[in-house]
């Protein structure tokens, strides 16, 4: 698969951070610096790493790395990170990450507690603080010991910090399942425990918000028709410190746009960036606007830019023909009864057949379905993984690539719950993609048992 991308006149592309992945947090500091706080591996947080702070003091035409914002204890990686400044013009950051041991999550562990650390001096040096862990009961309407992901700006408000984190009662939640706020009365160094957030926002996708030079809030999140998927990148303005919005400018209507970010600059414009695709197209792009565009909801002011690349990603193309494993060393395919079983409020069964949407929180739509499986049903949950109780004993099915196709398999796991390979062949889920060929898993399953899928997985029934 390849790009062509048309470059603005004068326009260029500048590297960043070399085998760097993800999550990229910008803050421009009092100096006129920009810094870049970024995960320092190509993966996705399954290998031992830190942040680090990468710094321009040219405008973005040619960075450096400064400094390591934590020292992860070994085995774990530390990525996750919301960062900005305090009052004082202090940099905050709050790193949470993985203990990549131990079963839950496929093999990735538990959520490790946010830590914070404080630079004085732009990022030369860090002092390591404390870490942010609420009690069990300590944020309203959670049941167990909070589980927190800081993502986004450490933003100033009025004599507060207050940053968002990704939040759920336990690991076995949906990771990203509430968004809580945390606030600091003494420039980062320690926070309350949190109130979840009213706004409202797709499950499992992070927003953008913080407070411009006006006054206002700024809240760039997506707004899709069907309230779940990853599309229709937003942007909005508060007078009232969020509670109520106006405006909505539509940056990006696309499914698999995420993790916006952004700034502002002197003169007012406002600057988001944010990936779209980043199996398919793998590009980080940006888009500036005003205020004046955001209350309109319409480009009136002149400096409105949508769909700037800022990075194109050159993984290595597909194979023109993927080569699919025949699982013919599998047990035989468990044909049925199937079991019934008790799902959460919000999934839904229906039929796996081409052109079936996938997950309640992503776009993706079935290829194609092998004749072994006619007439299955498959619940359509967060593809962030789901649980079910059996109610009446019967078959049970699961699809998830092998692990060495994808990094998200949850094989391993499904194995600890007694499920085996089946003899079933390989097949392509989703995408034309070599990374979502799946393989089905199986197990004959008694009334009371819990089945847990992963991040990602299928839960599938035979026909009757």
């Amino acid at each position: 698969m390849g790009y062509q991308i048309e470059l603005p006149e004068g326009a260029y592309h500048v590297v960043t951070a070399l085998d760097h992945c993800a999550w990229p947090n910008l803050t421009l500091m009092r100096n006129g610096e920009i810094g870049a706080v970024i995960y320092s591996h190509p993966s996705h947080g399954w290998d031992e790493g830190d942040p680090e702070l990468w710094v321009s003091s040219d405008g973005g035409f040619t960075w450096g790395c400064r400094s390591e914002v934590t020292r992860h204890d070994p085995p774990s990686v530390r990525m996750n990170v919301a960062a900005g400044l305090n009052a004082e013009g202090h940099l905050v950051a709050l790193v949470s990450g993985w203990s990549l041991q131990g079963p839950e999550r496929d093999g990735r562990g538990v959520v490790l507690k946010p830590w914070v650390s404080i630079s004085t001096d732009a990022g030369h040096t860090w002092e390591h603080v404390g870490e942010v862990a609420p009690a069990e009961g300590g944020i309203p309407g959670f049941e167990g010991a909070p589980v927190l992901i800081p993502f986004g700006d450490v933003c100033v408000n009025g004599d507060e910090c207050v940053v968002s984190c990704y939040g759920s009662a336990n690991w076995r939640q949906d990771i990203a399942r509430h968004s809580v706020l945390l606030r600091s009365r003494d420039g980062g160094r320690t926070w309350s425990p949190g109130r979840p957030s009213w706004i409202p926002h797709v499950p499992t996708a992070r927003f953008y918000l913080r407070r411009l030079a006006s006054g206002r809030l700024i809240l760039v999140k997506h707004s899709p028709p069907d309230g779940r998927t990853r599309s229709h990148l937003t942007a909005y303005l508060s007078d009232d410190d969020g509670r109520t919005w106006q405006g909505g400018f539509l940056l990006d209507e696309r499914g698999g746009v995420s993790y916006p970010d952004g700034t502002q600059a002197e003169d007012g414009t406002i600057y988001v960036i944010y990936d779209f695709e980043r199996k398919g197209a793998k590009q980080i792009l940006m888009a500036t606007l005003t205020e004046a565009d955001i209350l309109a909801g319409e480009a009136i002011s002149g400096r409105v830019r949508l769909r700037v690349v800022v990075n194109q990603a050159t993984g290595a193309d597909e194979p023109a023909e993927i080569a699919l494993a025949d699982n013919a060393d599998a047990e035989p395919l468990l044909a049925g009864p199937p079991a019934r079983l008790s799902v959460p409020e919000g999934t839904e069964w229906a039929a796996l057949a081409p052109g079936a949407k996938l997950f309640t929180d992503r776009d993706y739509v079935a290829d194609g379905v092998p004749e072994a499986l006619a007439g299955a049903r498959f619940l359509r949950a967060s593809i962030g993984g789901v649980s079910a109780t059996v109610e009446a004993e019967g078959v049970v099915w699961a699809l998830t690539p092998r692990p060495e196709r994808n990094a998200d398999s949850v094989e391993l796991a499904l194995y600890r719950q007694g499920f085996t390979r089946a003899r079933v062949p390989e097949f392509i889920l989703f995408r034309g993609s070599a990374a979502n060929a799946c393989t089905n898993f199986q197990r004959r399953c008694a009334a009371g048992e819990r089945i847990d899928i992963g991040k990602w997985g299928v839960l599938l029934l035979p026909s009757e």
